[in-house]
């Protein structure tokens, strides 16, 4: 299990509402602990969730319950994975099944007693009762009914001869051949028992606010003090990353209730969705603040035949659409550096657990970046966001309440085939369409595609074979290249020669077969500085890095003022071609 901070979410059963804290601030009773599946970043359930949870549980069992105040929580698995918590406890598990491209709900026991289905029903005979509740499967000779619809592989519940429920599973059977089959397994039973139902009043959110009204204060009074201390310590002028996510928005509500009205920084990366885009300049003029933005343009589909797939462990994108920008926008509005107050929380990933709530991002370098929200849970930053609505009128971006768990580019490696499902239909054949193109030309397996395995580098261990992936690139370097001659200048000083170069105390030949380096053992290193000049995405990061302003963007590509330049070489060390090429494409 990971865990990237402490579980924080607790339940009042006396108020029947979730709590961030020990105590209720309704009645000021004591809470009890949630047992959920870490990492634990709970999350509100939005209409569009609840009505797909309502739809799933329908088609499986014939009748649903799905109340106004539901909590999801982000368990992990192949792909999407949500347990359904309501009434202090989790009622099921909403999963997404990669081979049938559909959703699945797990019910907990308790929840299907609660249901009483009117499908997806098998009935065990009383002498198979007790052997289900001591752990065993429901074998075929002990069923004595079964509801028509039943299929091998449907998640079913099993109920004793009078109707309730004592068990949940996957059926290894249809009906028919439960009903005719006098040996092997009917279902495979995963859950078990007979669970004492409580009735219970439903909550609204307001309630859900009253009952967390003093955790809210002081958790926002916290993030203020930090956001004050933060700014007096440091000597230079603040803004607010704005990506146009529910954490940036937050962010930016914290810095202004203490006391600031920071400009925005909003890097378009050419990926975004257009409500986000609407959002942004929304939220803009609605607080009056200067709204300062760089664009990435095309840059993705650019660089796509060069880098391949972006790749979860591969995240060349990133670098390359959106920290290369940053750098440029700061370089221009900040050159000597800014203070950026950043959405960004330790229950996201490990690596962000691991930061501090202030860190310098080494790929943008006049950037200090501070969190006021490090330690907030999703369902933190959502109950604050409701009270901003309710008090204030202050809108979120409306993917939210479309199915998105969160905002992104819509290609991200990051996202799960669920959310790819959720895309506009002539916006995701475009990427698709390039995807298949690769496979072929690259011999990768049909499960390359079926299963989303270009989002990984290296293919996860539940992932098939995804086959062969090859891609060579070759180098075709003219002696006389003016992009390749200029790059290497990091290298030392250039001098030109029959045959080639020599830069500081390299040989360089140019010949018919490519390069050869002397000393040999600088061969990879100049490889890398040929790739990085014939290959340059104008992303701007080697700029940022430069102490001696020794390169600039012509035409939208680095070049190097050789009379300037140093020789160090930092400018290659971060350059998402050399870092990304040296892993090889697929």
């Amino acid at each position: 299990m990971i865990y990237l901070g402490k579980l924080k979410l607790r339940w009042c059963h006396a108020c029947n509402v979730p709590v961030l804290g020990e105590r209720c601030g309704i009645c000021q009773g004591e809470t009890e602990q949630v047992q959920l599946t870490p990492p634990g970043d709970v999350r509100p359930a939005f209409k569009h969730d609840r009505e797909l949870l309502r739809e799933v549980i329908m088609r499986q069992f014939g009748v649903a319950f799905v109340p106004d105040v539901v909590i999801l929580n982000d368990a992990p698995a192949v792909d999407r994975m949500d347990e359904v918590i309501f009434d202090g406890r989790v009622a099921g598990t909403l999963r997404y099944d990669i081979e049938e491209r559909r959703y699945r709900f797990l019910p907990r026991i308790w929840y299907a007693r609660l249901l009483e289905p009117g499908r997806g029903y098998v009935v065990a005979d009383e002498g198979a009762v007790q052997p289900i509740l001591d752990s065993e499967n429901l074998m075929a000779p002990g069923v004595v009914d079964v509801s028509d619809d039943v299929a091998d592989g449907d998640e079913v519940v099993v109920c004793n001869p009078d109707g309730a429920v004592i068990a949940a599973g996957t059926a290894r059977m249809d009906a028919g051949e439960m009903r005719r089959s006098n040996r092997g397994m009917a279902v495979k039973v995963r859950r078990k028992g007979t669970p004492e139902m409580v009735p219970r009043e439903r909550p609204s959110w307001d309630d859900v606010l009253d009952a967390n009204a003093d955790i809210l204060d002081g958790i926002v009074g916290e993030a203020m003090s930090f956001i004050r201390s933060t700014a007096a310590s440091h000597d230079m002028p603040l803004a607010v990353s704005f990506s146009g996510g529910k954490d940036s928005l937050a962010t930016l509500l914290l810095v202004r209730e203490a006391g600031y009205a920071p400009p925005l920084l909003f890097v378009d990366t050419g990926l975004e969705f257009e409500e986000t885009v609407g959002h942004v300049h929304d939220i803009a003029e609605r607080f009056d603040l200067p709204l300062h933005e760089e664009h990435a343009g095309d840059i993705f589909w650019e660089t796509l035949p060069f880098f391949g797939p972006p790749a979860r462990d591969r995240r060349w994108c990133c670098k390359t659409c959106k920290l290369g920008p940053t750098t440029r926008l700061i370089d221009r509005y900040f050159p000597d550096g800014v203070l950026s107050f950043i959405g960004q929380r330790r229950y996201e990933s490990m690596q962000r657990s691991q930061k501090g709530r202030v860190w310098h991002n080494p790929w943008v370098e006049q950037q200090i970046g501070a969190s006021p929200i490090q330690h907030w849970t999703a369902l933190h930053v959502w109950l604050y966001l409701f009270r901003k609505q309710r008090d204030e009128g202050v809108d979120w971006n409306p993917l939210y309440e479309q199915g998105f768990a969160r905002i992104g580019c819509w290609c991200c490696p990051a996202s799960d085939l669920s959310e790819f499902e959720l895309l506009d239909s002539r916006r995701w054949e475009h990427f698709a369409g390039y995807l298949e193109r690769y496979a072929r030309r690259h011999g990768c397996s049909d499960a390359w595609l079926e299963q989303g395995l270009w989002r990984w580098h290296t293919p996860p261990d539940w992932a098939d074979d995804p086959g062969e992936q090859t891609l060579e690139r070759e180098l075709g370097v003219e002696p006389d290249d003016e992009r390749v001659v200029n790059m290497l200048a990091c290298l030392g000083p250039v001098e030109a020669t029959s045959d080639g170069y020599h830069v500081g105390d390299i040989s360089i030949d140019v010949g018919e077969n490519g390069i050869e380096v002397s000393p040999s053992e600088r061969a990879a290193e100049v490889r890398e500085t040929v790739d990085r000049a014939l290959h340059c995405t104008g992303c701007g990061v080697c700029v940022g890095q430069c102490e001696v302003d020794a390169i600039s963007l012509t035409d939208g590509r680095a070049w190097i003022d050789d009379a300037v330049c140093l020789h160090c070489g930092v400018c290659s060390d971060l350059c998402p071609v050399v870092v990304f090429g040296r892993r090889g494409s697929r």
